[in-house]
């Protein structure tokens, strides 16, 4: 199950090898010293937390946890390369690049930039960057009067937007909330959110992801007392809402915040089966790839793709054609496939997604997955969308989606 062995079959690369290490350590038979080694890390380092193993092992043994506590070690002893460090301070980079989108866009499509990210900074070059929309989620909620409670006597919901739909894509995120106010609920959206920090916490960077989760949960456990619910579209936000903070916030409102938080397709999937959502959807004829990703897979705990939500959400409207694939992790781990050093590695490890992707038989693929859709799209010219676009484009609530499955992939550059 898990990607990288599956791509390097070398016992250093499985699970039970890194599982190994770290009894041999706890149990005094390896020197603690070797967490500090560059060995050791570079063993580490083929974990790049994508949780297949977790629930999959029959003994229940946490690798990824495991991994990114031995990563933690490393770090307290020999810090972060500034590759590294960069790349986990995904909050400073949406803050600079967000404030002059065009400037930001122009220059990740200028070659040299791109030289220079490559060659300083660690980013491939050969990747495709997401653009910065020309606005960001929480400006827009604020002109909708979102950031404040209503007096609306509904079933509520925060949405925690996480980065991706907060500065790259705002469309999901307007689909998101038109989608639930179609469906009658209270949607708010409160000033003061942060990133999830799971870029951080894959690095084993657990300083400030710490200080981001207490920011995090302080926030919305007040929100839950109030009798709201957390949704998010970002699966990876969900399950470090749900499960990683919980690793380093041994309180209360951290478990409060665990228990009442889901993905945005798994809490409409929960309305259907209790005959809550509607189902007005127009007909769309098109035929699209489905692909579950990694942590949508953890949060569901359990490898079963074709019980997969999203897929069952997207086979509710008339005429859509939903092609599961099953091609396994697409590669891209968060920030593991921008990096320069393991770029290579990430398109082998998701080659056989994107080749599914080209197929002539599909118009776009959706996912999701923010980085499971950067990897869809590096390989071909066809868009990746989230489900709930599709969903928002079906009830008809976003006339700007009609063109979706015929326009090119515009939201991603690349250089070569």
């Amino acid at each position: 199950m898990c990607p990288v062995y599956r791509l390097t079959p070398r016992e250093e690369a499985s699970p039970r090898a890194k599982a190994n290490l770290m009894r041999g350590i706890l149990t005094g038979s390896l020197a603690p010293e070797l967490l500090t080694k560059d060995d050791f890390k570079s063993v580490s380092d083929l974990c790049f937390n994508c949780h297949q193993c977790r629930f999959e092992c029959p003994a229940g043994v946490d690798i990824p946890k495991l991994m990114i506590e031995a990563k933690a070690q490393y770090i307290a002893v020999n810090g972060l390369k500034l590759s590294d460090w960069l790349l986990t301070r995904l909050d400073w980079l949406y803050v600079i690049g967000g404030r002059m989108p065009p400037v930001s866009n122009r220059m990740i499509r200028t070659p040299w930039i791109r030289w220079l990210l490559d060659k300083i900074l660690g980013v491939a070059q050969g990747r495709k960057l997401p653009q910065f929309a020309k606005t960001n989620l929480m400006r827009w909620a604020a002109r909708e009067r979102l950031t404040k409670p209503s007096k609306q006597q509904s079933r509520k919901v925060v949405y925690f937007v996480d980065g991706y739909a907060n500065w790259n894509d705002v469309e999901l995120g307007i689909s998101f909330v038109k989608v639930l106010q179609h469906n009658g609920i209270d949607v708010l959206i409160p000033p003061g959110q942060n990133v999830s920090g799971m870029s951080m916490i894959s690095e084993g960077s657990i300083a400030p992801a710490k200080n981001l989760a207490v920011k995090n949960v302080e926030l919305l456990a007040e929100w839950i007392r109030q009798g709201y619910q957390v949704v998010t579209t970002e699966p990876s936000a969900a399950l470090g809402l749900t499960h990683e903070y919980l690793h380093f916030l041994d309180d209360g409102d951290a478990k409060l915040v665990a228990e009442n938080t889901v993905d945005s397709t798994s809490f409409l999937m929960q309305l259907h089966l209790s005959g809550e959502l509607e189902l007005d959807f127009r007909p769309l004829n098109a035929s699209i790839g489905y692909h579950l990703p990694c942590h949508q897979k953890a949060l569901l705990g359990h490898c079963d793709d074709k019980a997969a939500p999203g897929l069952k959400l997207l086979r509710l409207i008339p005429g859509l054609q939903v092609d599961l694939i099953e091609k396994g992790c697409s590669g891209m781990a968060g920030t593991f496939g921008l990096k320069q050093k393991n770029y290579n590695r990430s398109l082998r490890i998701g080659l056989p997604l994107i080749n599914a992707m080209r197929s002539p038989t599909i118009v776009a693929g959706t996912t999701e997955c923010s980085a499971c859709k950067i990897q869809m799209e590096q390989g071909t010219t066809k868009p990746t969308v989230h489900p709930i676009k599709i969903l928002a484009l079906a009830y008809g609530l976003m006339p700007e989606l009609d063109d979706l499955f015929s326009r090119r992939s515009e939201e991603l550059v690349v250089t070569c």
